[in-house]
C-alpha cells in the first residue's frame, strides 16, 4: 500500500516537507515526477492507468495532495478516481476541487492529507466520510483507517519528526523511506512493491524542492527525478 508524512509549519526552513512511498503493483503504469504539460500547473508522477496521480504539487498556488488507499476494502470500480480527487484538489479547480464531506463516499476507500493557503487537511472516507483541519506539527498515516493504530505510520512519523526536531537536511529522508524490518517502509517484490518514495520541501519564501527515486521489480533502482521551481 502506501506510507506518508507531513510536517507542517514544524521545521524552521521548510514550514512544509512531505515524504512517502507509493506500493503498487510493478504492471500498473506510471510516468516519472516531471512538470505536467497540459496547463495544470502540476508537478507529480502520473498514473497512467486512470490518468490521476497520488501525489504532487501545484506550482501556481503551492497547493499539495497526497492520498493512500485504505486496506480492506473491496475497490468499486464504479467509484470515481482518488487520482482525479488528487488532481481537482491540486488545480483547484473541477467536481472535486473542494470536497464535502458528503462527496467522500463517491471514492473508494482513501486517506488523504493536503495543505495550501488555508492550512493542512486531513480527508478519509474511512471509518466514515471526515474533514479534518490538521494543526502545525507531524502527521502521518499509510492504509489503515484513522481511528486505528498504523506502526508503519509511526515509524515514518518518528523519522519525520527527528529531523525536524534537529532542523536538520530532509534529504536524508529518502534513506530512511527504504528501511525494511519490522515494520517496513520499503515493501519489496516481484509483482508488488514500493514505485516510487518522494520528498517535497518547500521554504518560507516559496522555493521548492522535489525529489522522486523510483523501483521496479525486486527493489531495483529504476531512476531519480529531482525538480526545484519556486511557487507563483
Amino acid at each position: 500500500m502506501c506510507v506518508v508524512a507531513l510536517a507542517h509549519q514544524a521545521h524552521p526552513d521548510w514550514p512544509l516537507l512531505l515524504i512517502g512511498n507509493r506500493d503498487e503493483f510493478h504492471e500498473r503504469p506510471a510516468a516519472p515526477l516531471s512538470e505536467w504539460d497540459n496547463g495544470s500547473g502540476i508537478a507529480a508522477g502520473r498514473d497512467l492507468q486512470a490518468s490521476g496521480t497520488w501525489l504532487g504539487v501545484h506550482r501556481p498556488s503551492g497547493r499539495a495532495v497526497v492520498v493512500t488507499n485504505v486496506r480492506g476494502a473491496m475497490p468499486d470500480p464504479t467509484k470515481e478516481s482518488r487520482g482525479a480527487l488528487v488532481v481537482d484538489m491540486l488545480r483547484g479547480e473541477g467536481r472535486f476541487a473542494d470536497p464535502a464531506a458528503a462527496d467522500l463516499d463517491r471514492f473508494n476507500a482513501f486517506n488523504l492529507l493536503a495543505v495550501g493557503g488555508d492550512g493542512a487537511r486531513l480527508l478519509t472516507n474511512r471509518p466514515e466520510p471526515l474533514i479534518a483541519s490538521l494543526s502545525p506539527g507531524v502527521h502521518a498515516l499509510a492504509n489503515e483507517p484513522v481511528d486505528k493504530p498504523c506502526p508503519r505510520a509511526e515509524r515514518l512519523r518518528t523519522a519525520l519528526e527527528a529531523v525536524v526536531d534537529a532542523q536538520s537536511d530532509p534529504e536524508g529522508l529518502l534513506d530512511t523511506l527504504t528501511a525494511e524490518g519490522d515494520p517496513a517502509l520499503f515493501l519489496r517484490g516481484d509483482i508488488y512493491g514500493t514505485r516510487a518514495s518522494t520528498l517535497v520541501a518547500m521554504s518560507a519564501a516559496g522555493d521548492v524542492k522535489m525529489i522522486e527515486r523510483r523501483y521496479e521489480k525486486g527493489g531495483r533502482p529504476a531512476g531519480t527525478t529531482a525538480l526545484e521551481f519556486r511557487i507563483g
